[in-house]
């Protein structure tokens, strides 16, 4: 932990400053591959002006100001904006100008003293013609909810589930002025992880979401989200948040929705065991059972025989053993440890209907949710992978997974 507390728009500014071209002005980056460094994207890039408006230095205010004026010029006459600077006057997301508008409205309301007349009149008028372009265009709950709000007519009813849709709709509720009741939000204070709907893993730890850095600014930020990263920038438009979690978390935080099951634990970093495709079916304190129905009819030729797979992070600190020696391939009942310091897993697959003969094996790959292996890393594995391959079985298998946690002690 650095000794100095850092703030969200300090990491915001950072992570933009690393990535601002000195020839153009603008911070240059690529969703699909963070490597890259020939694109401008206009909503990052907006997100960086408010980052610097909110550091209130003259110079980071007077960058921001020229910074502004640039990017309102690629409006088009529709008044929407493009996806990347080179897209224009093309504007492929129909919703751009809905994810702006509420940075105009931020803009507008926290440093129109110091924008002058003429920046305040484009912004007012950017954002004017933002509101008739998308007034046909919000047909999804969510995004009626941001027009409703940036008409002054209050916070919709919504109910978000993944990370991005809770990062919209606080948005809405900060542009409204409405009080949000943080301890709805699926969020781990003390993992100051998000624990909603929708995995995402990058390079071997939970991919950081923008709704994170707002709200564990309140106290001292983990390593994880200290370090360097592109999505920093998306939490600039949220000011900060009064989060008060009422609740006391458990050391580890478990996650059960239509992808699957997830545990989240911590030490120095982030550990994460995944289980793409399984239900949760029962739990008695630290003892679960999940099943997972595989496929049919029966195609041996698919994925290396492989119809059920479990992940774990790869970490200095962690061992998988079976039956408490290293090995690799396991049978059916054979019990399979994870032990990480502050956590310990034990697991069990068995074959509860159906008929078949299954090899257990521990290997390194990805798991579906891996976003981090791309460029230089696209053959890079992240993960421990305990998995059961079929070599013969019948139709209307059921496997099932009997898991027992250990917690050795609290995560801080």
């Amino acid at each position: 932990m650095e000794s100095e507390k850092k703030r969200l728009v300090d990491l915001a500014v950072r992570a933009g400053r690393k990535r601002q071209s000195p020839r153009t002005g603008f911070v240059h980056l690529f969703a699909a591959d963070t490597a890259a460094s020939d694109t401008i994207p206009m909503y990052e890039n907006f997100c960086f002006a408010i980052a610097l408006l909110r550091q209130k230095t003259a110079e980071s205010i007077l960058e921001a100001k020229i910074l502004i004026e640039r990017l309102i010029a690629f409006q088009n006459t529709e008044g929407n904006f493009p996806i990347y600077l080179h897209d224009f006057p093309r504007a492929w997301d129909g919703l751009m100008a809905l994810r702006i508008a509420p940075l105009f409205v931020q803009i507008e309301r926290h440093f129109g003293a110091v924008l002058g007349n003429d920046l305040r009149t484009a912004i007012k008028r950017a954002l004017e013609r933002a509101l008739i372009f998308s007034a046909g265009k919000a047909t999804e709950p969510l995004w009626e909810a941001r027009l409703h709000a940036l008409r002054g007519d209050g916070l919709s009813p919504f109910v978000p589930k993944t990370a991005e849709e809770w990062f919209e709709w606080l948005v809405n509720a900060q542009i409204s002025g409405c009080p949000v009741e943080y301890d709805k939000i699926p969020y781990h204070p003390e993992l100051q992880v998000f624990i909603g709907s929708g995995e995402k893993q990058e390079r071997g730890e939970p991919m950081p979401c923008p709704i994170e850095w707002a709200l564990a600014e309140s106290s001292d930020f983990s390593r994880r989200l200290l370090r360097d990263h592109p999505e920093v920038l998306r939490a600039s438009p949220l000011f900060p948040l009064t989060s008060a979690f009422n609740r006391v978390p458990e050391s580890y935080a478990l996650i059960t929705d239509a992808e699957g099951v997830r545990i989240l634990w911590g030490e120095d970093r982030l550990h994460s065991f995944s289980c793409p495709g399984f239900t949760l079916v029962s739990q008695e304190g630290e003892q679960l059972q999940m099943s997972l129905a595989l496929s049919d009819p029966v195609d041996l030729g698919r994925n290396d025989c492989i119809e059920a797979a479990l992940f774990c992070d790869i970490a200095p600190q962690t061992k998988v053993m079976i039956e408490g020696r290293k090995g690799m391939i396991f049978r059916l009942g054979e019990r399979v440890q994870i032990q990480t310091p502050s956590l310990s897993i034990e697991l069990s697959f068995q074959n509860q209907e159906g008929s078949g003969d299954f090899c257990g094996q521990i290997s390194r790959a990805n798991r579906p949710a891996e976003k981090g292996a791309t460029g230089n890393l696209l053959y890079e594995a992240f993960d421990w992978q305990i998995s059961l391959r079929t070599l013969r079985r019948s139709e209307g298998c059921k496997i099932t997974v009997a898991i027992s946690l250990d917690a050795a002690q609290r995560y801080r």
